[in-house]
């Protein structure tokens, strides 16, 4: 069975997310604790999993946005990846796992908003296509998220206009 995070994951997430040491180090804890949610191969041992996720983190420093960099270089016609995703669905489920662990872990973060607009082109695209969108909408829900507007109305990205600005919240109805 495949876990939910691999040290990349929880690597984009730190590097994202601005913590001191103390919260990366006691982040690490709690998901070593709960290792239900670590993949399998770095499940042997603690320092193992440490040390992945620092080799990660490693190889991320410097870097703002990993995904706006990655667009930069296929718009410069470059093949040159910083992701090297073996598939869309790779780069759609880390970044809601980045979310996830934002949501989840970092202080005070209980939504992140972004408009349509910018999640779509997130991912290499200007409009909306069936398969993004049910990438997109498959990921959400195997991550136990949930998506609205203002005033936490549920929507569909299906239906809502691009300019809107959505609201990832994690579910808290199961």
């Amino acid at each position: 069975m495949k876990k939910l995070y691999t040290p990349f994951d929880i690597a984009l997430f730190f590097a994202s997310a601005n913590l001191t040491i103390s919260e990366e180090q006691s982040i690490l804890v709690s998901l070593w604790q709960h290792n239900n949610v670590i993949d399998f191969e770095y499940c042997k041992g603690k320092k193992q999993f440490r040390k992945s996720v620092f080799r990660e983190l490693d190889n991320l420093i410097g870097v703002e946005n990993v995904f706006e960099i990655d667009l930069i270089f296929k718009d410069m016609g470059s093949k040159f990846s910083l992701l090297e995703f073996n598939s869309e669905q790779d780069a759609i489920s880390s970044f809601f796992k980045v979310i996830k662990l934002n949501l989840t872990h970092a202080p005070g973060k209980n939504h992140c908003r972004i408009k349509l607009r910018n999640l779509i082109k997130n991912f290499g695209y200007k409009k909306r296509s069936a398969a993004l969108i049910d990438n997109i909408n498959s990921t959400i829900s195997s991550l136990d998220l949930t998506v609205c507007l203002r005033g936490r109305k549920p929507c569909n990205i299906n239906t809502v206009p691009l300019d809107n600005i959505i609201v990832i919240r994690l579910n808290l109805v199961n």
